[in-house]
């Protein structure tokens, strides 16, 4: 008797455990695609603690390229589920094709954050000198500030040797009028933050590429140059892009295409201010609503980010252990970002 009954009670246990819905036998498994600046990686690591710790995901990174990654993530089929930190207007091909193309396959969190560049300077020169245009570079006692240490023609560091934003910088400031006073010098971001550290720590002037979000806007009070706003590419390029227009403000030409590059381009405006987004899987709303509703619904701070990669690039933080504090320190914020509702894919503009 008592063994048919435990053999009865052990079927019974059996059947419920088959019956019970598939969310509560296994975890919905993302996988976050892992891109390579310390930015994209913050990112990445504050919406994998947040899946973990609050919506009970199993969560994986899968490293590649942004092009490799966006059509992973396209399929729909869980090869790649979430990529953390896409750039517009850089990937306008991409965005047309995956998130406002006939499919909707990806779909945007619905607030971006902005991400800014141009030329930078130190808040104390700006304060007791008023140097807050491009334009001012042209004078030569505004330039004279710029002198390194030892003498010498002003300095304006325009970037890493090879970006495309190095040459940018030097067109700029042919077409700006100040190319005559300034020696353009091309340096690896930690030489120009090494060159900032140390300008702070004489009290004297510095000018630089850059970008954000980074760490130099929480270690330091920068202020970016004015320039008129940017209106268009008037490249042939350009032609199809969204924000082409044949007589725009920004006409460049690539050394890679011809050795008359600098002569050959125009450029008189600002960068666009670019929008920054998170991008999931349209399938996860049916595979992962809740997953993909908190993916529609953050909404990150780019001094939040700023602040993260001090913390990763400069104090080196593991980037999971500073994500983790970030989280526990921003409970109400997470909240927020978990009890809006859920919006669908045909939502989506």
């Amino acid at each position: 008797m008592k063994t048919r009954l435990s053999r009865t009670l052990g079927a019974a246990a059996l059947l419920a455990t088959l019956s019970l819905p598939a969310t509560v036998l296994a975890k919905d498994k993302i996988v976050i695609g892992e891109q390579n600046w310390t930015g994209a990686i913050a990112i990445q690591h504050i919406l994998g603690e947040v899946i973990k710790t609050r919506l009970d995901g199993d969560v994986s990174y899968l490293a590649g390229d942004v092009a490799v990654l966006l059509s992973a993530a396209a399929k729909g089929d869980g090869s790649v589920d979430v990529l953390t930190d896409i750039w517009l207007p850089n990937q306008s091909a991409a965005w047309a094709k995956y998130v406002t193309g006939d499919k909707h396959s990806l779909v945007p969190n619905k607030q971006p954050y902005a991400g800014e560049q141009g030329f930078y300077i130190p808040g104390y020169l700006q304060d007791k000198y008023g140097v807050k245009s491009v334009y001012d570079l042209k004078k030569p006692e505004v330039a004279k500030l710029f002198e390194p240490l030892g003498g010498g023609e002003a300095q304006l560091l325009v970037g890493p040797a090879g970006w495309e934003s190095t040459y940018i910088g030097q067109v700029k400031a042919k077409d700006y009028g100040f190319a005559d006073k300034f020696e353009a010098v091309s340096t690896e971001a930690s030489v120009t933050y090494a060159k900032l550290s140390a300008a702070y720590k004489a009290g004297r002037g510095v000018v630089f590429y850059a970008y954000t979000p980074d760490w130099i806007f929480s270690a330091f009070d920068l202020r970016r140059l004015e320039e008129p706003a940017f209106d268009g590419y008037a490249q042939d390029n350009k032609k199809g892009d969204p924000l082409y227009k044949a007589d725009g403000c920004w006409k460049f030409i690539s050394p890679t295409v011809d050795p008359d590059w600098l002569n050959k381009s125009k450029i008189t405006c600002a960068f666009p201010d670019a929008k920054v987004y998170v991008l999931a899987s349209a399938t996860l709303q049916q595979r992962a609503p809740r997953i993909a509703s908190f993916l529609h619904n953050v909404a990150l701070d780019p001094a939040v980010l700023n602040g993260l990669i001090l913390q990763i690039e400069k104090e080196k933080q593991p980037a999971d252990v500073a994500a983790k504090a970030w989280v526990d320190a921003n409970r109400a914020t997470v909240d927020k970002w978990l009890a809006e509702p859920q919006q669908t894919v045909g939502a989506i503009q």
